[in-house]
């Protein structure tokens, strides 16, 4: 087996590039091809990034032929989620997206690279009781790999979007051991549950952090453009609590003096017989039935009419991205839209050129669904500079070895 200096990867499940973008910020990365089904996050794929004459590119993961393939000494890949996630069915191997990982492991079966790079979500852990990652486990170790994991937060590694997702790391030198992963000292601070329940009915508090991007939205209220706000007055002292007064909220048409909302930590308007006062403020599925929002804060727009929902409100800290574009932001104005295409990229760790590019040959629809499936490329990153340290010290050893020999 030939170790290159540079670390030779081949991109699965590529989609839009996320693991690609990461890897090549860290510097010691070629890509010799990738693979993805989707003709949209293909074409997408394609503008981004800087694909040579001599890639391979394979549409169907389950048609790749090993033999045809370039040598490689590094595999990588976020293969389908869906089957594994708690916004799903569950299904797992019985769903044919989830039986895609054996794709992974023909591959690594027959060419044997030296590292792999894996992701997916959490659910993975847990699915059916945890045995469907010990199926992962043992079908990898079976093939001569060590193997370490973690659950990474995206918010972790520069991105403000709270994003958990599973990282899995296999090789076959023991002295990668401990060198990639784990990383010490991420999540310092986790979510914060004030009301416990099913996942759609928590409440957290939302220092700092909100909940995670998904790919599906789902409900009535996932694909608006704004989110319904309430401005029901409430009995709030907006002094002490850093909430925004607002001053007859049903009454916009009518002409009055001055502003209908203050700023921050403002004094109330003055009381009168005829004002309505009141802050803004969310409707969450909590004993007061809302939560108070302010500028750059993550509001959840899925359901958007009703108060159904717990944690819609995150401080500063994008939800979790998903698909279909039911993220909104707090505007400086007090006004709540929705994240456009561009920030959702930004939110996963891409550069300015690159959305650029992925937005000149996006839809909407797809760059939302695009952002929301994709790897968070600082985390990749950040693996890719372990990666690459543990691989120089590797091939350090291995040529103090051949001299001294």
């Amino acid at each position: 087996m030939t170790i290159h200096k540079d670390i030779r990867f081949f991109d699965m499940f590529s989609g839009i590039g996320g693991f690609r973008a990461g890897l090549e910020r860290a510097g010691g990365f070629t890509c010799i091809g990738h693979s993805e089904i989707d003709k949209y996050a293909e074409k997408a794929y394609r503008a981004a990034h800087n694909i040579k004459e001599n890639e391979v590119f394979y549409e169907d993961a389950r048609k790749i032929n090993p033999e045809t393939m370039p040598e490689f000494d590094l595999l990588c890949g976020g293969f389908p989620c869906q089957a594994f996630s708690v916004a799903g069915r569950r299904k797992g191997f019985d769903d044919s997206r989830g039986t895609l990982f054996f794709e992974i492991a023909r591959l690594a079966r027959e060419r044997r690279p030296p590292y792999l790079l894996l992701e997916n979500v959490p659910g993975l852990l847990s699915h059916d009781g945890g045995r469907t990652f010990a199926a992962i486990l043992d079908t990898l170790c079976d093939l001569g790999y060590s193997v370490e994991f973690q659950v990474l937060n995206s918010k972790d590694f520069g991105v403000p979007q709270s994003r958990c997702r599973v990282y899995i790391v296999g090789y076959f030198n023991p002295g990668c051991a401990g060198k990639i992963l784990p990383f010490r000292g991420t999540n310092p601070e986790t979510l914060k549950c004030l009301i416990d329940g099913r996942q759609d009915s928590r409440v957290y508090d939302p220092s700092g952090v909100g909940k995670t991007l998904l790919a599906k939205s789902g409900g009535i209220g996932g694909r608006t453009g704004l989110y319904a706000v309430s401005e029901t007055p409430v009995e709030e002292d907006t002094q002490k609590t850093g909430t925004h007064a607002v001053l007859n909220p049903e009454r916009k048409k009518v002409r009055q003096n001055g502003r209908r909302i203050k700023t921050e930590n403002e004094p109330m308007f003055t009381l009168t017989s005829q004002d309505r006062h009141g802050v803004l403020m969310i409707k969450e599925a909590t004993k007061s039935g809302c939560k108070a929002a302010h500028p750059g804060d993550s509001v959840d727009l899925s359901f958007a009419d009703q108060n159904t929902r717990r944690g819609r409100v995150g401080k500063n800290i994008a939800h979790t991205l998903d698909t279909g574009s039911s993220q909104g932001v707090v505007t400086p104005n007090l006004r709540i839209r929705r994240l456009t295409p561009r920030e959702c990229f930004r939110l996963q760790g891409f550069s300015e050129s690159q959305i650029d590019k992925f937005l000149s040959v996006d839809s909407d629809t797809q760059a939302y669904k695009q952002a929301g499936n994709a790897v968070t490329v600082n985390v990749v990153h950040a693996l890719g500079l372990r990666l690459k340290a543990a691989h120089a010290a590797i091939m350090e050893a291995a040529g103090a070895e051949k001299e001294t020999a």
